[in-house]
């Protein structure tokens, strides 16, 4: 099962590198249920993946709420849309893709900032 800490480190890193304050995202989250299989899966892509989907949906959602909120995670060069969300292989970990360029992609947690 994987740490709270594990689930949540990438994401933090993907916020912070791109000028957003994680607390002022999770504020907006409000209370996150992830699914109890996830949850119990040995490792953690899968919860990674869904809290992802959930803070990018939260970030995009609360736009005017959040300080210095714009598309998140942002794209390569001047690309106005955030990146997409996908993994491999079930289970696999997920990754960010711009959805104009599949070949520009960060893993989640690894994203350059911009």
């Amino acid at each position: 099962m994987p740490e709270p800490a594990a689930v949540f480190a990438p994401i933090d890193h993907d916020l912070r590198v791109c000028g957003l304050v994680p607390g002022a995202v999770y504020a907006q989250l409000g209370t996150l249920e992830l699914d109890p299989e996830l949850v119990a899966d040995p490792e953690p892509g899968p919860a990674v993946k869904s809290l992802a989907f959930h803070t990018q949906a939260a970030v995009l959602e609360n736009l005017q709420a959040i300080k210095g909120g714009r598309p998140w995670p942002v794209c390569q060069g001047k690309h106005p849309h955030p990146m997409s969300l996908a993994s491999d292989a079930e289970g696999g970990w997920p990754y960010w893709y711009c959805p104009k360029n599949p070949s520009y992609r960060f893993a989640v947690g690894q994203h350059p900032g911009g």
